[in-house]
């Protein structure tokens, strides 16, 4: 760390390396299932790049319930190519399913951005499985993404705004839940 100061004040510079805007970074995923555990029961592995894919195997989402297996993992099922960044120290996407349920069940604020979160980690998950997405729960995923992108207020959106419905909400996190589950392999 270096310091500056600068008319009497004391000023922390911090130094930070730079990578390229460019870069593509192996990040660390969680997944959240029961509202009553404080640590996410499943973990994965997404490359992150123009697009987010997570590690597969054979097809299928690798899924791993030890987030300390995260750099074994990956050195046995990834593919590093040329300066890829592994980050994996500590979740980087979270897909709190419970609380994304919840959100969309009763409304509420959701400060930690919980449904924008795991509906953008289930949409890339769903993707990268291959199974066809219906175009109905496709929309009202990308609908309440598009929402939750710029309030909290899932209430007003489930009351006043949005064009689906919760029940329909509910619907299509549940399918895609159904369908990563589906298309796992969990180690």
């Amino acid at each position: 760390m270096n310091t500056m100061t600068t008319n009497q004040e004391k000023h922390e510079v911090i130094v930070v390396k730079q990578t390229p805007a460019d870069a593509v970074y192996w990040r660390l995923l969680a997944v959240a299932l029961d509202p009553g555990r404080e640590t996410p029961e499943l973990y994965g592995l997404i490359r992150e790049g123009q697009s987010d894919v997570p590690l597969m195997v054979d097809g299928r989402i690798l899924l791993f319930a030890e987030r300390g297996r995260a750099d074994e993992l990956l050195r046995r099922h990834g593919r590093l190519v040329g300066d890829e960044v592994v980050d994996v120290e500590r979740p980087f996407f979270v897909c709190d399913v419970a609380q994304a349920l919840h959100l969309l069940s009763v409304g509420g604020l959701d400060s930690d951005s919980a449904v924008l979160s795991a509906v953008n980690v289930l949409l890339d998950l769903v993707v990268a499985t291959g199974v066809p997405f219906d175009e109905r729960r496709r929309q009202a995923l990308g609908s309440i993404a598009d929402y939750c992108t710029t309030s909290y207020d899932v209430t007003r959106y489930l009351e006043e705004e949005g064009d689906y419905s919760s029940r329909e909400l509910l619907d299509a996190v549940l399918w895609c839940v159904g369908v990563v589950a589906a298309m796992a392999r969990i180690v």
